[in-house]
């Protein structure tokens, strides 16, 4: 078992806690037990699991040129294939089909190949798709690379694909060892009415370890939510539990004694917390406080975001870390009464380390993939100790056109992480799926639940979701109250459907 590295210790590339992380001695392979498969590693490569990515570098860890291996459910190559491809050009907009999708045999497998290209920071990616389905499981092979600066697998995938084992039906069954556990980004525990009440932080956005995040409520018609940073360093690990010894609260204040007993075991892919509380601290009640209790946490997406706030609370800046670059969205201000959102790539290969937590920004693209690395004198960004990072920015002035609401200004900026819960799977959601997440998503923002909520799939393949709830007068369903109307596509993004404002499901 490890510690969550640092934000910046492989510049910004999060590996997930608990991954396994092969080295080039002796037999090099991993059981993915999970996914009932072990995967052979090429000689002097480094391969490390990523939440459901599980990665192979070809050469500098964190960084293209990759093999990925992803697993998903479809009935066959073909569905996923078509799926998918909607899917990136919904991601790419100018994605190319540079080999249409045909059958081929690697290793005795019988597989679908097709080939993508599309530009990401000015640089053409080469991305190769190689699927197969076994025993209900779609398994994807990916190579990522940039064949213009000379970043390639070369055989590598091939090979992998090649080497792959599956696991027998017994040995998908068998007890996986505690290095061998897929972990999720999230956990999620709901009540029985579906409403929130814990979920559990693996992506490392708030702490170097795990946080548990709690709705509570004061004798107030709405929850609030409470953080507690459950220590590694001092916890014990089991074959299949980890019992956390040190708890301390989101402002540092150790609260290990409220505790007799606070562990988190692994029940197939869900994660059981089981607590014993000392009832002598409890205080406020039993709606403001862990008690006793076994909890059952279900797999969940998660996708870190770290913010900068207006002063009215919206959001002006964010940093989106779950690509291979940094992206920096900025939501500007042109002499109308809405605002509108440009996208900053902040190139991987340009990036430098200055000392363990200072990351130097070198080239800076636009939406355009323009380079405008010019227009800054200097950026960088900083992980703090509480977990936000600081983005520190002397612009060149010479470079402001539009004036300061349309521009990065020099400043020092600090951005809060937060984390938005999601489907494991990707989009495209259903409308059930996106009703769903509109709840949870409602009540971690609001603090109120709605508990009743409805999608209709509209003409033009949007979502008109109703989040609302049935309010009874001397137990007779009298009218309905509504909480939020929103009109979103099929990965969660659009609009308020009263009010007009952005809507964005999953972040």
């Amino acid at each position: 078992m490890k510690k969550l590295p640092g934000l910046f210790a492989l510049l910004l590339v999060f590996t997930l806690l608990l991954s396994p992380v092969c080295s080039a001695e002796g037999v090099n392979t991993d059981t993915l037990a999970a996914w009932d498969i072990r995967v052979s590693v090429p000689d002097g490569k480094t391969a490390v699991l990523k939440g459901n990515e599980y990665y192979i570098y070809a050469r500098e860890d964190g960084y293209i040129p990759y093999v990925m291996l992803t697993t998903y459910s479809y009935d066959s190559e073909e569905e996923f294939i078509s799926a998918f491809t909607s899917y990136m050009q919904t991601q790419y907009k100018d994605l190319k089909i540079s080999a249409e999708a045909q059958r081929t045999t690697i290793g005795g497998k019988a597989c679908l190949e097709i080939d993508y290209s599309y530009t990401v920071s000015g640089n053409e990616i080469a991305d190769r798709r190689i699927v197969m389905t076994v025993g209900g499981r779609t398994y994807v092979f990916t190579s990522k690379e940039v064949p213009s600066r000379g970043l390639t697998v070369d055989g590598m995938l091939e090979q992998v694909v090649a080497d792959c084992e599956f696991l027998s039906a017994a040995a998908a069954q068998t007890a996986p060892e505690p290095d061998e556990v897929q972990f999720a980004d999230a956990y999620l525990c709901c009540q029985e009415d579906g409403m929130p009440k814990y979920w559990l932080d693996l992506t490392g956005s708030y702490a170097n370890n795990l946080v548990l995040h709690c709705y509570f409520r004061s004798s107030d018609p709405s929850f609030y939510e409470s953080r507690y940073v459950l220590d590694l360093g001092t916890a014990e690990f089991g074959e299949d539990a980890i019992t956390i010894r040190k708890v301390t609260d989101q402002y540092g204040l150790d609260h290990s004694d409220w505790f007799k007993t606070l562990l988190l075991r692994v029940d197939g892919d869900a994660l059981i917390m089981e607590v014993e509380r000392d009832d002598r601290t409890l205080a406020g009640g039993g709606e403001d406080n862990i008690l006793s209790g076994s909890y059952r946490l279900e797999p969940v997406g998660a996708r870190p975001l770290y913010e900068y706030l207006r002063d009215d609370g919206l959001r002006k800046y964010w940093l989106d870390l779950n690509g291979d670059a940094i992206e920096l969205h900025a939501m500007f201000l042109s002499g109308d009464p809405e605002y509108y959102e440009r996208v900053f790539t902040f190139d991987p290969d340009s990036m430098k380390l200055d000392g363990e937590d200072k990351l130097v920004i070198g080239k800076v693209f636009d939406e355009n993939a323009n380079e405008v690395t010019d227009w800054f004198e200097s950026l960088s960004l900083t992980e703090e100790a509480d977990g936000s990072v600081t983005m520190d920015v002397v612009r060149d002035e010479r470079t402001l056109a539009g004036g300061a609401e349309d521009n990065i200004l020099s400043g020092s900026y600090r951005f809060v992480p937060h984390v938005y819960l999601q489907p494991m799977h990707e989009a495209p959601y259903s409308a059930e799926e996106l009703a769903r997440w509109a709840q949870i998503g409602y009540f971690m923002d609001k603090g109120f639940y709605p508990p009743e909520a409805d999608a209709e799939e509209k003409d033009d393949e949007s979502f008109l979701i109703h989040l609302y709830e049935i309010v009874d007068i001397d137990g007779i369903p009298m009218h309905t109250a509504t909480a939020a109307w929103y009109l979103v596509d099929e990965e969660g993004i659009g609009a308020d459907y009263i009010f007009g404002n952005e809507v964005r499901l999953f972040g």
